[in-house]
Parts: C-alpha cells; structure tokens; sequence
C-alpha cells in the first residue's frame, strides 16, 4: 500500500473514531451554512440564489431554513425550493414572490395612490365618481390629471372628521381618504413603489423582521377597510351627496383662509343610517 492510501485510510479511521470530528461531520451536514459568509452582490445561478437565501432563512427564520435543507436533500428541484420558500415566508406576514428578492433587504409592496397619473383611473374605475366630487377628473389622451392642494387638504379634513365616527361604515370611508390622500401615518400607504425604491430596504434582523410584519399588517387593514369604504359610498347616494356638500363646504373655508397648508376645521355632517 502506498504511502497516499494510507494517509487516507489514516484520516478516515481517525474521523469514524474521534466523538469530535464525527460531531463536526454532523453539524456540517446538519448545518452546511453555519459559516458566516458575506451574501453576494449578484447571484449568477441557482446554486448561487438557493445558497443566499439559505444564509438569509438560517438568521431570519430558522424553521423555514430547517425545512428547505430537507427538500433538497430529498432532491427537490429549483423551483420546488422556491416555491416551498416563497409560501413559508409569506405565510410569516411577508410578500416574497422570487427567491432572488430574498437578498436585497426585506421585500414590502407599497400601496401608495397616485393620482397625478392618468393610469389609476383606468386601473380603478370605482375612484372616478369618488374623486369627481374633488373636482378631480381624468381627461381623454392626457397623461397626467391636475389635482389641486385643496383637494389634498380637505380630503385629509375628511380623514380626521370620520376617524372616530360611531358607524364603523364611515371609519371605512375615512379609511378610504387617508389612502386617496396619503394620511394615514403607513409608509407603505402612502408612498408609491417608485418612492419606496429609493430608500434601503430592513435588514432581516428580528427587530426589523417584526417592525416590516406590524407595517404590512396595518397597511393590510387600511386597504381591506377602504375597499369597504368604496362598497359603501356606492350602496348609499345620501352618503355620496352628504360627501359632495362636505367637499364644498371645505373648499369654501380653504378658500377663505387662502392657505392649502392651514388645516381647516369644520363640524362635518355625515346622515345616520340604519
């Protein structure tokens, strides 16, 4: 036997004999990531995203990281593993559509309304009649819609007037404003994608982890609550026209202090309804 053999036969003896090495061999098999690696810049094929994202879910969430090691194991394709990934992570409170995204920072989907866009008319029909009574009105062929500083500051005096109105119908109109005119204290409610593009994204530490969840969540809410606001405006004229007066009724006191930055107050007047 020469001298190469057995200096392998020698290793390996030694690695099936020692408690040591057979309990390092098990951590690395158990936990091939436990390095601390810096995440690359780019990831140029699979191995490279799967590997990122392993990294990423053994400091984020460890369960999840648990269970992907045991898919691929197992076999599991790519796509297996991204989608296994993606439906865990989501399930966490988190929107991730693409493993690749898991690399870049928490991903968070702004809900921000732009309205100076002649697209989010087409995109949003149910707006257009809501928003008319602003004096807001898309027009044909033009790419931008001209939306006045008094209409941002009276549907924010609306906002506040239905904050705590008794009727949770009407909380769901207030709702509907402070996203129309981005009032509500969410980023991600009151931001576009394009705004919230231009800042660094939260690191996946628990602190981070938990302040992205509690945002999503609220936002969430605030958009569940003013697809209610919508449903209710358009089952209900008298809400509709008691909203066009409230309109006037603002425009005229905001003309009348000739400051769009000085916030108005007025005593609403909302109708009961059964």
């Amino acid at each position: 036997m020469n001298d190469l053999l057995q200096t392998y036969n020698f290793l390996v003896d030694q690695m099936t004999n020692n408690p040591l090495l057979n309990l390092a061999s098990a951590v690395v098999w158990l936990d091939p990531v436990w390095i601390e690696d810096d995440d690359p810049d780019d990831f140029d094929d699979e191995q490279d995203v799967v590997g990122m994202a392993l990294r990423v879910l053994r400091k984020a969430f460890p369960e999840i990281y648990i269970d992907a090691m045991e898919r691929i194991r197992a076999g599991a394709t790519y796509h297996e593993i991204d989608s296994l990934i993606c439906a865990a992570v989501n399930e966490k409170g988190i929107p991730l559509d693409n493993l690749e995204f898991l690399g870049y920072g928490i991903p968070m989907d702004a809900f921000g309304v732009e309205l100076e866009c002649a697209e989010f008319y087409d995109e949003h029909p149910d707006l257009v009649p809501i928003l008319a009574l602003f004096g807001v009105h898309p027009e044909a062929d033009r790419y931008s819609v001209e939306v006045s500083e008094a209409a941002y500051q009276a549907g924010r005096a609306i906002a506040i007037s239905l904050e705590d109105h008794p009727d949770l119908r009407y909380r769901d109109v207030g709702y509907l404003m402070q996203l129309l005119w981005a009032f509500s204290g969410n980023t991600l409610i009151s931001w576009s994608q394009d705004m919230l593009a231009e800042i660094p994204p939260l690191s996946w530490n628990t602190e981070d982890i938990a302040l992205a969840i509690e945002i999503i969540e609220e936002a969430e809410e605030i958009i569940e609550s003013a697809q209610r606001g919508i449903q209710f405006l358009q089952s209900q004229p008298d809400v509709m026209k008691a909203l066009g007066r409230n309109i006037k009724r603002l425009y005229r006191a905001i003309e009348k202090n000739g400051d769009t930055q000085k916030e108005v107050k007025l005593r609403l007047k909302w109708p009961k309804i059964s």
